[in-house]
């Protein structure tokens, strides 16, 4: 059976025979054209639409402040490829993330939408395409065509401009119309976040302070009765935000049943769940996976010595040389006819070092003091659950997060699709007061993100000093004007210039190639 995405690829590649089938009959027409492997309908007559809107439109003022958008923008995004690039190289992945992940369009991309995506993203190329039009009309750049823009569906607009009047601008001019486009996605990607996070998300307040289950580790006791996307009201005797800290400071018996009251899409139940710290993952090359020791199992004592939280775990360990030899006993479990049975074992194994871990994995955080700090190779969670508190789901879905915690807020306010929550799925809706209709509620914050979204990717994106990206000809044109001054006075010489703008391709296309291609390395 052809999957989905064989059936997008054949769609995709018949579109593409398809315009190399009709480009000798696209160049003699004058309402079709080619822009690659899309197709431009041509319009002349809509160009009226850009004459009036300029004539009450402050173009010039907007395509100045657009200069300084873009720069700001172009430093961003050369900040986020050069993270991202610094990770790749010092953090060991598991394995890369698709490809897939990495292209910004609904239809191809997993994690983005394809109504919320698919709409913003049409929104934003349009309005991108229009400012460039309605800056260059402001200026007296004449507009020769607008139109639209298809690859297999309609994806956008395009404005062109008199190649000659453009020509004949000059480079300050030229940028402003450049710069304009990059710059109203950016203002809209700004006005959307502030309506966000100011106007529409402080009216949701969680319905109870408990804590939101990001993920259930697949093989603990939680995975058969604690689903992702809902709310532990109480633990146990934690209740609220206390529930965060079991972690490090529970004082339950590692296996003994407590009671857990949870919130799933509103439905409030009560249920009995096996509490400790659980070993989500073991780490090849380690004892711990050496021995064999099943993830899901709850870590019952160390050296005879009872492990009640990760502190306990830790002290342990940090106490004794890497090469001792200690006894784990963890238990397993399993769910039948609604009861956990459990199952107890012993294994003996010899203790690697915390260094020699983080020399392989996250050199960035190693530290001398590990050389003689234990390390068993294992991954841990409180009974299986990862999660944060209900106030901070709500700063995360707001994006106020970025407030309190700019750089890392920030990151994680723009990976909401990629962790499910974005568009915020009914069950997490769920556990939120709304002040009217929870559907038309929800419909606009999801809204608002995606126009956030998108704007802001295709702002910045653009934005980058690369020869196909607006900021490629932003840039050059900036170099051109920085050479009137004399400490740039080296800048007047053309080939000069081209090799400024070479390295700073060079720079984007290395950054690019670490962080695409450096990952797939022996994968």
């Amino acid at each position: 059976m052809i999957s989905g995405l064989e059936i997008l690829f054949l769609v995709i590649l018949g579109w593409i025979l398809l315009m190399l089938y009709l480009s000798p009959l696209l160049r003699k027409s004058r309402n079709f054209s080619a822009y690659g492997p899309a197709l431009m309908l041509k319009f002349t007559k809509n160009r009226r639409i850009i004459e009036r809107s300029a004539k009450h439109f402050p173009g010039r003022v907007f395509g100045k402040i657009s200069n300084w958008i873009v720069i700001i923008s172009a430093i961003l995004a050369l900040a986020l490829l050069a993270y991202g690039a610094y990770l790749t190289l010092t953090v060991k992945q598991v394995a890369p993330v698709s490809l897939r992940y990495l292209v910004g369009l609904p239809f191809l991309n997993p994690a983005i939408p394809i109504g919320f995506g698919g709409v913003s993203l049409v929104v934003a190329v349009v309005v991108h395409e229009f400012f460039h039009g309605i800056v260059a009309k402001k200026h007296g750049i004449g507009i020769k065509s607008v139109g639209a823009l298809f690859f297999v569906i309609p994806v956008g607009a395009f404005v062109e401009p008199d190649e000659k009047d453009m020509a004949e601008a000059g480079p300050v001019v030229r940028r402003r119309i450049i710069a304009s486009g990059p710059g109203i996605n950016i203002v809209i990607a700004v006005v959307t976040l502030l309506l966000l996070t100011f106007v529409i998300m402080p009216s949701a307040s969680p319905s109870h302070q408990g804590l939101y289950v990001e993920s259930v580790d697949a093989k603990s006791p939680a995975s058969y009765v604690i689903p992702t996307g809902s709310e532990i009201i109480s633990l146990g005797n934690f209740t609220g935000n206390a529930i965060l800290n079991a972690l490090e400071n529970s004082t339950f018996p590692p296996g003994s049943s407590q009671s857990v009251v949870l919130n799933d899409g509103g439905k409030i139940t009560t249920l009995r769940l096996p509490v400790g710290i659980v070993i989500d993952s073991t780490i090849q090359g380690f004892p711990a996976y050496n021995a064999s020791i099943p993830p899901g199992s709850v870590i019952v004592r160390v050296n005879n010595v009872t492990i009640y939280n990760d502190s306990t775990l830790s002290q342990i360990l940090d106490s004794i040389m890497p090469g001792t030899a200690v006894n784990i006993t963890v238990a397993s479990y399993q769910y039948v006819s609604g009861t956990f049975l459990s199952t107890y074992k012993s294994y003996h194994i010899v203790t690697s070092s915390k260094y020699y871990y983080y020399q392989l994995y996250d050199q960035s955080a190693n530290s001398p003091a590990y050389r003689n700090q234990s390390f068993i190779g294992v991954t841990l969670t409180y009974g299986g659950i990862s999660g944060v508190s209900m106030d901070s789901l709500a700063k995360i879905l707001s994006g106020s997060i970025m407030f309190s915690s700019p750089w890392e807020g920030f990151l994680n306010f723009i990976s909401l699709p990629l962790l499910y929550l974005s568009p915020v799925p009914s069950s997490t809706a769920a556990l939120f007061s709304v002040p009217f209709s929870p559907l038309i509620f929800w419909g606009i914050v999801n809204s608002l993100y995606w126009l956030f979204w998108i704007d802001f990717l295709l702002g910045i994106t653009n934005a980058l000093p690369f020869f196909i990206l607006d900021g490629g000809q932003f840039f050059r044109d900036s170099l051109q004007i920085a050479s009137a001054k004399k400490a740039f006075s080296f800048l007047r010489n053309e080939k000069a210039i081209r090799g400024v703008m070479t390295l700073l391709n060079l720079l984007v296309f290395i950054l690019f190639f670490i962080e695409i291609v450096v990952p797939r390395v022996g994968f």
